[in-house]
């Protein structure tokens, strides 16, 4: 008998052990009404009810992402199990936690807003019933099959615990849990899911993030990006500096057959001797070779210009022959005058001996 009692009284103490053990965290501490009342206005509300959690049940509709993180920094603080000795503040806690991650999300609120429900396991299960939902997820995880644990698809990198978000968005990502007036949230970051940052010094980058960052920052692959856009526009620019002949325009202003000032100038193309004329400080210095190639390009102008000419004055008639044609019988009057009609530009391309 008294070795039984000794046992019990062994069994009694390690009981009390354990038990003082798993009330560590809420032991001897106290809670205010105003804490009290948050833990139990949380701990009603459905797992899904996000925005009542948040107590932003009556401006759901019209609520900023400024509305939401004020609205989680209140309930955080009211209900963190180390500000708060409710037994209870650590699953209000983590309710408050888990409905600033969705409608902390811009995508998984507009989600969220749309189907109800948690757009986690909502989607999580659509994409598992998907054929190709393995590939995605190797996709993401780098080639690991099996993705990453706590999410479905493998489309998040690492999993946020309440505590880890709480000392994100209140110590700036490396601060203690009550780190300062500046507050980061890095939430998601995985394919797909967008990573938000409010404030705060920078959040600690992930090995393949930090590696990329590098590769961008270094300036000769930089450079090497931007050379073909350099050759494209610098190439030009230098071979027109360097260009021979001096900076008169190539060929001078110049008009035919009758002198206008300040084109007084006469010359005559070597072929079909028409006179053109050009101004004189313009061709002060050229030289023989150089006039004699102006009077070429002056003969190539005047055809080219008697050559369109013409064609317009063939057009013209021909209209002239459609119109008196009509429909049941011919304009005679109207006729003889489309055939009288006078082409100068095509007969002085006659009598030039040029073709049309």
């Amino acid at each position: 008998m008294p070795s039984a009692t000794a046992s019990g009284t062994d069994a009694g103490g390690a009981s009390s052990a354990r038990s003082r053990e798993h009330k560590q965290g809420n032991q001897g501490r106290t809670f205010t009404a105003e804490q009290e009342a948050a833990v139990i206005r949380i701990r009603r509300c459905s797992p899904t009810a996000f925005y009542d959690i948040l107590n932003l049940e009556a401006v759901k509709t019209s609520c900023t992402d400024s509305d939401i993180k004020k609205a989680y920094r209140k309930q955080s603080l009211l209900t963190h199990p180390d500000k708060n000795g409710h037994q209870h503040a650590d699953e209000a806690f983590k309710m408050v936690s888990r409905a600033f991650g969705i409608l902390g999300d811009k995508e998984k609120r507009e989600k969220f807003d749309r189907f109800g429900g948690d757009p986690d396991s909502r989607f999580g299960a659509a994409q598992a019933q998907n054929p190709f939902s393995g590939f995605a997820s190797r996709q993401a995880s780098g080639g690991r099959a099996g993705g990453f644990p706590g999410r479905a698809g493998g489309m998040w990198e690492e999993e946020l615990s309440p505590e880890e978000m709480f000392a994100r968005f209140f110590g700036g990502g490396g601060g203690g849990p009550f780190g300062g007036p500046e507050f980061v949230f890095n939430f998601g970051g995985g394919p797909g899911i967008r990573v938000h940052q409010f404030g705060g010094a920078r959040p600690r980058r992930r090995p393949r993030e930090a590696q990329g960052q590098q590769q961008e920052a270094n300036p000769l692959q930089n450079l090497l990006g931007l050379l073909p856009i350099l050759l494209f526009f610098v190439l030009p620019m230098i071979t027109s500096l360097f260009s021979f002949g001096d900076s008169t325009p190539a060929t001078p202003q110049m008009v035919f057959d009758n002198p206008q000032a300040p084109f007084t100038h006469p010359r005559t193309t070597p072929n079909h001797n028409v006179k053109y004329f050009v101004n004189p400080v313009d061709i002060s210095k050229y030289s023989a070779s150089k006039l004699n190639q102006l009077d070429h390009t002056a003969e190539v102008r005047i055809v080219r210009h008697l050559r369109a000419e013409c064609e317009n004055e063939i057009m013209y008639k021909r209209r002239l022959r459609e119109s008196a044609q009509g429909w049941f019988y011919q304009d005679a009057d109207r006729m003889a005058a489309a055939d009288a009609y006078k082409m100068p530009s095509c007969e002085r391309l006659h009598s030039m001996g040029v073709r049309r």
